[in-house]
């Protein structure tokens, strides 16, 4: 299997609400799997491997859920919130659950760990590691607002603006070089000729960079055939 992909439905996990039902669509082929061998053992209830639709069990939100005090059974969901982050960028989690200290480890460097609590940063290097094994931002930004104290939710906004820009800009800091394939034309025999292909390559939507002064521009892969032909018809 693949681990990113793994890793990216036990993040979901951790989110679903018990006796709502959660499509299949947007699954890949690995988490459509998970579902089908997570149901063996009784996390996910899925009525046939065809099925468009699968359902968390109570087994699973608990095992991903912070214990309920036995004396509040009746506590509801939102007030099962384990997790306070403070401006400095540090987290304090009020959980003994292995899953939920697992997915916390993944974007937080834990500090200390107490029997009902564990001390962790949110940092650049934590944050990147988290990326790296394909989580997003978004996706942790959800989990911390997912999960977030009774207390957390009294501030608004609920999380430190401070740390979900910060987050998302440790993303965009990994994310702001971006390649492409394409063929560059050059070495045209005038202004006309390079403006002219170049409007009609604009036309197509398929120009990626261009150089009015060097006579230079790049087009993706798919289009060069188009561009060549329209080129050869210019000429003839």
């Amino acid at each position: 299997m693949d681990t990113v992909q793994v890793l990216h439905f036990i993040f979901m996990l951790g989110t679903f609400d018990l006796g709502l039902a959660y499509s299949t669509a947007g699954l890949s082929p690995t988490q459509s799997q998970m579902t089908t061998e997570l149901g063996q053992y009784g996390l996910i209830y899925r009525p046939s491997a065809s099925s468009e639709y699968f359902y968390p069990t109570k087994l699973a939100i608990s095992l991903t859920a912070n214990p309920l005090d036995p004396e509040e059974p009746t506590q509801s969901k939102s007030e099962q919130g384990f997790i306070i982050l403070e401006t400095n960028y540090k987290l304090y989690a009020y959980t003994d659950s292995p899953l939920q200290i697992s997915i916390l480890n993944l974007f937080c460097v834990l500090k200390a760990r107490f029997s009902n609590m564990i001390m962790g940063l949110i940092s650049r290097e934590s944050v990147r590691h988290a990326l790296s094994n394909g989580i997003t931002a978004e996706q942790i930004i959800m989990y911390l607002t997912a999960h977030a104290h009774p207390q957390m939710r009294k501030n608004i906004p609920l999380l430190p603006p401070t740390l979900v820009d910060q987050i998302r800009l440790w993303e965009l800091e990994r994310n702001r070089i971006k390649t492409d394939h394409g063929y560059l034309f050059r070495d045209f025999k005038s202004t006309l000729e390079f403006n002219e292909v170049v409007q009609y390559a604009e036309q197509l939507g398929v120009v990626l960079w261009k150089d009015q002064d060097k006579r230079l521009f790049f087009a993706t892969v798919a289009s060069s055939g188009l561009i060549i032909e329209f080129v050869k018809r210019r000429n003839e």
